[in-house]
């Protein structure tokens, strides 16, 4: 009786288990890890997709091809057409657009395929190329790892850094549906090296309106309440006089980010946004003469001065360009609805005109490890 029990337990075991029958070993496929997106002198449509080669017999670990087409679903009977292995789009980690692509505002459709296709990833890294796709997919690192791997790292560690926004396809399409706030994604660009620029501002529409540069980003993910670790932060204090042929009016410091607070008004057919940021950190760098111990109090006052200054031209800089990556639209929505259901549409416009006001406190906790 105990053998039938035993033979009846080990049937349903097997039963239930996944079977094999339909495996695929590594090397018969072509996964394409890096997919890009770009616009050719005529404005044609050309999908570029690079996947690692699983090799012995290959001289190179990646293989990278580009093809005019209409879209991207169609363009994976070109890719099959060349490649000796089954092309699989599940496994994407980045999403490349062209500058000249993004220039244009119709390119958002193109995504649906990521969202349709059961089989495809909607957590790529969205990322716009300041010049062709065509030089990063076809570009092979001699001393660094597979391309596809290389660019997640040095894109991971970007966002750590604070230097870059991170933007899946999945949250692209969240801020295009987000009538309050507008899409930013990671920028790079590629000049014998790849570079992180620092992040692009799209409008709702995914058109391309302007660039972020590394510090701005930083101020940017801080205003997003997105940051991921402590902000690195050079200041030039412009009371402190240099000397000999240095720049010694710098003060360094990394700070994390203690709160930050966004206090919404409507009077007069206008929004006022007061943005309070509490920042703390320690000095990393002072190279100027200062009694940190008497004076510390008056350090922190002229750092706050330039912080609220850099804060204050990077909101002037969205509102000449008719962005909001920061999402000032949600806090109006959720204060001041009445006023804000009724310009909803046009939000990009009402904020440019909008008053943004931004104090900044930050507590020093130490001069580092030296007097």
């Amino acid at each position: 009786m105990k053998r039938w029990v035993r033979a009846a337990a080990l049937a349903v075991c097997v039963a239930v288990l996944p079977g094999c029958w339909d495996q695929a070993n590594i090397e018969n496929l072509t996964l394409g890890l890096s997919v890009g997106l770009d616009l050719d002198e005529k404005d044609h449509l050309v999908v570029y997709m690079a996947a690692p080669v699983f090799s012995k017999e290959a001289k190179r670990d990646n293989e990278a091809y580009g093809f005019r087409t209409r879209t991207i679903r169609t363009s994976r009977n070109k890719f099959d057409a060349v490649v000796s292995a089954l092309t699989v789009g599940g496994k994407s980690q980045i999403l490349f657009l062209g500058k000249r692509l993004t220039e244009r505002a119709d390119w958002l459709p193109l995504t649906d395929v990521f969202f349709r296709d059961g089989k495809q990833t909607v957590n790529a890294k969205v990322v716009l190329v300041n010049g062709r796709v065509s030089d990063v997919i076809h570009h092979y690192p001699k001393d660094k790892p597979r391309l596809s791997l290389h660019l997640t790292r040095l894109l991971d560690k970007n966002n750590r850094r604070n230097f870059t926004v991170r933007t899946t396809i999945q949250k692209l399409i969240d801020q295009k549906y987000e009538k309050g706030m507008t899409i930013s994604i990671s920028e790079l660009k590629f000049n014998k090296e790849l570079e992180v620029m620092g992040t692009a501002l799209l409008d709702n529409k995914g058109k391309y309106k302007g660039s972020l540069n590394q510090q701005e980003s930083s101020l940017l993910l801080i205003l997003q309440r997105r940051t991921v670790d402590e902000v690195p932060f050079n200041i030039h204090l412009p009371h402190e006089r240099k000397s000999g042929i240095f720049a010694s009016d710098i003060v360094s410091f990394n700070a994390g980010t203690e709160k930050v607070k966004i206090k919404t008004a409507y009077n007069e057919g206008k929004f006022r946004f007061d943005v309070a940021i509490h920042l703390s950190g320690a000095l990393t760098q002072r190279l100027f003469p200062f009694d940190f111990a008497q004076k510390g109090g008056e350090l922190e006052a002229m750092i706050e001065k330039q912080l609220e200054k850099q804060f204050s031209e990077l909101v002037k800089k969205f509102q000449s360009q008719k962005v909001d990556p920061v999402g000032f639209g949600i806090y109006a929505r959720a204060h001041q609805y009445k006023a804000y259901k009724q310009v909803q549409q046009q939000w990009a416009d009402v904020f440019a005109k909008s008053d943004v006001n931004v104090k900044v406190k930050l507590t020093l906790k130490s001069s580092g490890a030296t007097k």
